[in-house]
């Protein structure tokens, strides 16, 4: 009589139930991994975006000049612009006068208007190539984030006691403020603070 090696039933009933608990395991720890993952690198995209966003403002106001412009209707505008009582656009948060260095050219800056505006989520960078500008002249709006619940702009400046202060809005045209502080937040609730230094500030 032949004796046949093999697995019983029973056993490979164990088996099967030992494969499928492992399986289980492997599959939730993997999905988690996947997830975690995919949540790294949402934030991180957000940082980055958020950090070319603050680079781009803060070349800006690096080069904040006290130079007054008209508008497209030739009235007199001041060197930074800013409030819900100024002449700003719809969803405009500040306006400034900015010279960004020539890199075709040593030594030589070209002087620029530009805007930051909020609008539908998305906040903006709006330039002109010309600083007294006219009705025909053409804007150039970019988009640099989208997805945000707010933006908020205040402005740091030093009162009439000489004490440093944030204020909602700038209303001094002889004068830039110390610094600006930018305050974002997303549509997902997270929030993200930065101040930026003026170095045209007294």
């Amino acid at each position: 009589m032949r004796n046949y090696n093999g697995f019983t039933l029973l056993e490979m009933i164990v088996a099967i139930g030992i494969f499928a608990i492992i399986a289980t395991i492997t599959y939730g720890t993997l999905n988690r991994f996947i997830d975690n993952r995919a949540l790294v690198e949402q934030k991180y995209d957000e940082l980055k975006n958020l950090q070319n966003v603050m680079t781009l403002l803060e070349r800006d106001l690096r080069y904040a000049l006290i130079r007054p412009v008209r508008d497209g209707f030739g009235d007199k505008e001041a060197a930074l612009v800013s409030g819900i009582d100024s002449d700003l656009g719809p969803g405009e948060l500040l306006r400034l006068t900015s010279a960004r260095p020539n890199p075709a050219i040593n030594n030589i800056q070209s002087l620029q208007r530009v805007a930051w505006r909020f609008s539908d989520g998305q906040l903006s960078r709006v330039s002109w190539r010309v600083l007294d500008r006219d009705q025909d002249s053409a804007e150039y709006e970019r988009t640099l984030l989208e997805d945000l619940a707010e933006v908020v702009v205040s402005f740091w400046g030093y009162n009439e006691d000489d004490v440093l202060e944030v204020q909602s809005e700038w209303l001094d045209s002889e004068k830039m403020p110390e610094g600006i502080e930018l305050l974002v937040t997303l549509n997902s609730g997270r929030l993200y603070r930065r101040l930026l230094a003026l170095t045209t500030g007294t």
